[in-house]
Formats: structure tokens, sequence, C-alpha cells
């Protein structure tokens, strides 16, 4: 299975710290999945090798890891109140538009098929919020939540390399509240891309 970039993806998807080396690997489970975590977001692909035993691969040093991966099947929530597909290309354009800063929060306001999205930056600049609306297709409870654009960025580049198409595609949204992590997925779920969302007030 070739998907372009993939090593970059998965890195950026590792954590860099070094209190948790586990962490630094891409773990090879045993039903064919492989995932990466940095217990912010998560990155699972279904399918991907034939490999019967589990290990770990470090992302740096190429070595295989014996220590216990965690259990990210727990970390993927099985119940969601709302649900949103939106364009691939149009969320990574407004993911770089408002995400200025290396760890800008860019809020979520969801309406019937609409999403409007705003940042703390240009509030600050501007003396109020610069909000961009762009049409999607939302169903359940209409929720206001925020996340860490790099991480909504880099979750689409992975989308888009691994579809290897740009504007044609869409990306499914799965939430449950504004504290719970948050599901992007295409190809029926084969690929998942899990985000954390950050409190703001």
């Amino acid at each position: 299975m070739e998907i372009k970039n993939l090593h970059k993806h998965l890195k950026k998807a590792a954590s860099s710290f070094d209190s948790r080396p586990i962490l630094k690997c891409v773990h090879f489970d045993k039903d064919g999945s492989i995932a990466v975590t940095d217990s912010h977001r998560l990155l699972l692909i279904k399918d991907f090798h034939e490999h019967t035993e589990e290990f770990n691969q470090d992302l740096t040093t190429m070595e295989l890891k014996k220590e216990n991966y965690p259990d990210v099947s727990r970390l993927i929530p099985d119940k969601f109140s709302t649900e949103v597909i939106i364009s691939l290309s149009i969320l990574i354009r407004v993911m770089k538009a408002l995400g200025t800063s290396k760890d800008e929060f860019v809020k979520w306001e969801l309406s019937d098929n609409q999403i409007n999205f705003s940042n703390n930056s240009d509030a600050q600049i501007y003396g109020g919020p610069v909000n961009i609306a762009v049409n999607a297709n939302v169903k359940g409870e209409k929720i206001k939540i925020s996340f860490n654009a790099r991480y909504i960025k880099e979750c689409c580049e992975f989308f888009i390399d691994a579809k290897e198409r740009y504007a044609v595609d869409n990306v499914t949204i799965k939430m449950q509240d504004p504290t719970r992590p948050v599901v992007f997925s295409i190809d029926e779920s084969k690929h998942i891309y899990l985000v954390t969302p950050v409190r703001t007030s």
C-alpha cells in the first residue's frame, strides 16, 4: 500500500518528547493496522500490512521496540452526536488562513449546512473575530468546538496524500461533544485521524 510521504505524516503525528519513548514509534497491530499517537491526536490506517505479530518501530532510528503500545482502540469514541461532511480542499485552506501561529486555536461554530470558523489572533489584532463561513453538510447537534489549527491542517495533508487527489474529495467528521476526541475519516474509515479538541474561553 503506497501513501505519498507516509513516513513524514507518521512522524508528525508521533510524540517528539523523550519522556514517553514508545510514543515516538509506529505500532504495527496483528489486525493489519498501523497507528501512531502523541496523546493529542491519533493516525490509524487499517488493512495496511500482513504481519501476524505486534511490534513497534521507532520513526527516527527505525529500531524495533518491545514495549507495550497504548491501546489506541480505547481512544476512538463509538457514539457521536454530530456528523459533518466538508470539502477537504476548503477545510485545509481555512486552516492555513486562520492558523497564523504554530499553536493557533480555531473555533468552529456549527449550524445548519454551514461552519463558521474564527481564530484568537485575529480577534486580538482587529478587536473582534475574523470569521470564515463555509458550506458543509451538518447532521445532529450543532455544537461549538475548538482545535489546534496545525493538527487539522496536517490531518488534511495526510488525507490528500492518501487519496492522491485534491479538490474532489470530502472528509467525514464525527463528534460527540466539545471535549471528546473527534474522528476525521475518508475511504469509509480505512484512514482515520483522531484529534482532541482544545478548551477555550
